[in-house]
């Protein structure tokens, strides 16, 4: 049986900074971001492991972040 143990991972403050200040500029303070933690998935007794991103979600819109990465991956409007 596999053990899958899950660590949440903080947003570093400079990122966090930085999502906020983007979304000051461009929604003119009209649209807060919703910030979900991304957390680091081990699997016991192996060498696995996967760092899942934190994730953005901004008017209906999924951004995926990393800390200490200048990338970002963007998915289109977000349907139920």
């Amino acid at each position: 049986m596999l053990q899958i143990t899950k660590k949440e991972i903080n947003m570093s403050k400079e990122l966090l900074s930085k999502i906020e200040w983007a979304c000051r500029l461009k929604f003119k303070g009209k649209e807060q971001p919703q910030i979900i933690n991304g957390c680091l998935r081990i699997i016991e007794h192996t060498n696995l492991a996967y760092v899942e991103p934190h994730r953005v979600i901004i008017k209906d819109s999924l951004y995926l972040f990393f800390n200490e990465c200048i990338c970002q991956v963007k998915n289109g409007p977000l349907s139920n």
